[in-house]
């Protein structure tokens, strides 16, 4: 009986040595993933955490002051601020909260590292080290399904975005161009007038209509609007006194975007096209154009109105 008691005591002691020698007083749960995307795009996408009900894989509360919680497993999170190219984000369980930062590193241009780590406090009691250490573990996998979730979306421009933008060479390298000056937003039909212009000319010049007709409009103030469309060719034409020939650096860069109806579709596509530039340290060399895929004079209906959007770069 004693010897029982004796071994018991000895396993006891043992146990509570290893306890103390191998799990430390602060263990650091890390987990990180690689992903194709872009710092900034992703830092600012993740900043709001409004966008990641649109990609969180458990389930999530609003308080009645707007502020989100997100739950994983039996763990819920909630975002507490943002810092430099990090978020802090407050990890509770059974009433501990945990603090934590995930990291979003440069690798390249269109490629990142995400870490995100947390320390947990082991204390004194041996057990209670036994029951960190498990939590710690399952802490770990938490953050495992969520980064993977996590990763699957941001590596989606369109989800960053909400469009898809690729680069593009440029294709074509001659056209034909028109400026006119308006007090007014210029209307479809003003528009498809200038165009028509264009295309007189081309036909009596003897040459070819090489893709859909481009669109700039630069808007000054309330009252001055400056329209300017091209139709691209397949040969240089001279100038006359209402048209002017002009040439693109056929093979040099250019971001490229399609949208589904209006103007004001298009211009909110633009100014997407703008940040992806802006965001990738792109430098914009030339005025950027709709290129109306759809003929808007023989479909009036502007919700099915096709229009890419190209966006010069080097």
């Amino acid at each position: 009986m004693k010897k029982w008691i004796l071994g018991a005591a000895s396993l006891l002691l043992l146990f509570l040595l290893g306890d103390y020698l191998f799990i430390p007083a602060k263990l650091v749960v890390s987990r990180t993933i690689i992903a194709n995307a872009n710092q900034a795009g992703v830092y600012r996408f993740l900043s709001d955490e409004a966008n990641w009900v649109k990609w969180w894989p458990g389930s999530y509360s609003k308080a009645n002051d707007g502020k989100l919680t997100f739950q994983s497993g039996k763990y819920q999170f909630v975002k507490t601020q943002s810092l430099f190219e990090s978020l802090e984000i407050n990890i509770e369980n059974e009433g501990s909260v945990d603090t934590s930062h995930l990291f979003i590193f440069l690798i390249s241009r269109d490629s990142i590292k995400v870490n995100w780590s947390t320390t947990i406090n082991t204390g004194n009691n041996p057990f209670s080290k036994i029951r960190k250490y498990f939590e710690a573990r399952e802490t770990g996998n938490q953050l495992e399904i969520i980064l993977a979730a996590m990763q699957k979306h941001i590596t989606e421009v369109s989800n960053i975005y909400g469009i898809d933008i690729k680069k593009e060479k440029v294709r074509i390298e001659y056209m034909v161009a028109m400026n006119k000056f308006f007090d007014r937003y210029p209307l479809t039909e003003n528009i498809y007038d200038m165009l028509a212009q264009i295309k007189s000319y081309i036909m009596q010049s003897g040459a070819k209509q090489e893709d859909y007709p481009m669109l700039h409009i630069k808007i000054q103030d309330s009252l001055h609007f400056e329209a300017q469309v091209a139709i691209p060719v397949d040969k240089n034409l001279p100038d006359n006194n209402m048209l002017i020939s002009k040439r693109m650096l056929k093979g040099g860069d250019i971001l490229v975007a399609e949208v589904t109806r209006g103007n004001y579709k298009a211009d909110e596509a633009l100014k997407q096209v703008r940040q992806f530039a802006s965001d990738r340290n792109y430098t914009n060399i030339a005025i950027p154009f709709y290129s109306l895929v759809t003929d808007r004079i023989s479909e009036p209906d502007s919700t099915k109105w096709r229009t890419k959007i190209y966006f010069p770069i080097m």
